[in-house]
């Protein structure tokens, strides 16, 4: 079984390696064994993350949602962006590389089972190194990314056989929904997915974002961002991120020993002086007085 990279995992990236007797009952089980995840993740901003593999025993699916990254194998050879999807069959070496500028941001799984080769052929990309690209672009990607955050969500949860068998019911419709997401986007149905909105935001939980980013995570403009996000939630976007970075410290501050000042520096804050006062206006009380109450 070819292993994820041991690439260092930053704030926001995840990484998930189904437990051997799991993956077992998955081969086995005639709800799975068609096709069923060996491990998946999440890397963000994937500075230096570089992999080569000369022995390639599952098939990977690489998903690049930001920035962009390279890849190469005997056949095939060029650029991942933004909305394409990568495809590395069973057997054929590769390798792939995050950009050095624009490092790329991907959503990626391991997975095996006896029905890949029908699914390589539905979805029109080869399942061994055949002419046929090993790139699908995505034009209406952003509507991927409610399943995928479905997906990630999982590695939260006690690995049951009853959640791989879930794990693999969701990798299923993820690939059966990329031909549909191919086709151009209607403009008149754009719109945002909250929860894959809200995945966006706890990723990027270390950075200072504006509102631009929000917009153009979603595909619409400043204006009608703005005004179907406060019809969602009742608040604004920038309101709304600070409240759950303020969430996020109040945890760190319960059940970590960073100081106030790495905690900041960890939400995209550079000065602890102001992170203070907008924690203190969220929770009612500074940082430290905060800690101090939950120890006590």
């Amino acid at each position: 079984m070819s292993q994820p990279s041991n690439w260092p995992l930053p704030s926001g990236s995840s990484r998930l390696l189904l437990p051997q007797p799991l993956l077992a009952e998955l081969r086995r089980h005639p709800l799975t064994r068609g096709l069923y995840p060996i491990s998946y993740g999440h890397y963000l901003d994937a500075v230096g993350h570089r992999v080569r593999r000369h022995v390639h025993t599952d098939h990977l699916i690489i998903f690049c949602h930001g920035g962009r990254g390279r890849f190469q194998t005997a056949q095939h050879k060029g650029y991942l962006l933004p909305g394409q999807v990568l495809f590395l069959p069973k057997g054929v070496p590769h390798m792939y590389q995050s950009d050095s500028e624009h490092p790329w941001s991907i959503y990626w799984a391991h997975f095996a089972g006896s029905q890949v080769g029908e699914f390589m052929d539905y979805l029109g990309v080869s399942s061994d190194e055949s002419s046929r690209s090993p790139v699908l672009t995505l034009k209406n990607w952003r509507a991927l990314l409610g399943d995928v955050t479905q997906l990630l969500n999982l590695q939260h949860q006690r690995l049951t056989l009853e959640q791989g068998i879930l794990s693999a019911a969701l990798l299923r419709k993820l690939l059966s929904e990329l031909p549909l997401l191919s086709r151009p986007s209607q403009p008149e149905k754009a719109g945002f997915d909250i929860e894959a909105l809200d995945r966006f935001m706890r990723d990027n939980s270390h950075k200072t974002l504006q509102l631009d980013d929000f917009a153009e995570f979603t595909g619409l403009s400043r204006y009608h961002f703005s005004k179907k996000f406060r019809q969602v939630t009742g608040d604004s976007p920038i309101q709304y991120f600070t409240r759950m970075k303020m969430s996020h410290a109040a945890q760190m501050l319960r059940e970590g020993e960073q100081t106030i000042r790495q905690i900041s520096q960890t939400l995209g804050f550079d000065d602890p002086y102001y992170f203070s006062r907008l924690f203190k206006k969220h929770l009612g009380v500074a940082p430290r007085f905060y800690r101090q109450g939950e120890s006590s």
